[in-house]
C-alpha cells in the first residue's frame, strides 16, 4: 500500500514539472469534419513592470489624499464605544469622492 501512495506521489510531482509548458491536442471526426482542440498550461508567470507598479500606487496616493480632502473622515466613539467613522459631506462612505 506504501508503494501505492509513493507512486501516486512521484506521478503528482512529476506533472507539477511541467506546469509553464503548453500543449495543444485536437481531435477530428472523419465523418463530421469538424475539429476540436484543446489548449493546456500557461506560457509561465507574468513578468512584473515596477515603474508601472511605482506610477499606480502614486496614483492610489494621490486618489488617497483627494478623498481624504473631500470627505474630511473623523473618529467618533458612539454609546457602546465602538469606534465610526463621520465625514462631512454625504454618501462619502459609500466612496463618492468629488
Amino acid at each position: 500500500m506504501k508503494a501505492v501512495y509513493l507512486l501516486m506521489a512521484l506521478i503528482v510531482a512529476s506533472n507539477s514539472a511541467q506546469a509553464w509548458e503548453v500543449s495543444t491536442s485536437c481531435v477530428s471526426s472523419p465523418y463530421y469534419g469538424t475539429a476540436s482542440c484543446r489548449t493546456v498550461g500557461s506560457e509561465g508567470p507574468p513578468t512584473r513592470d515596477y515603474a508601472q507598479e511605482a506610477e499606480d500606487l502614486k496614483a492610489k496616493q494621490q486618489r488617497m489624499k483627494e478623498w481624504v480632502a473631500f470627505c474630511k473622515p473623523a473618529s467618533v466613539q458612539d454609546k457602546f464605544g465602538v469606534d465610526r467613522l463621520v465625514y462631512a459631506r454625504a454618501n462619502c462612505d459609500f466612496g463618492r469622492t468629488r
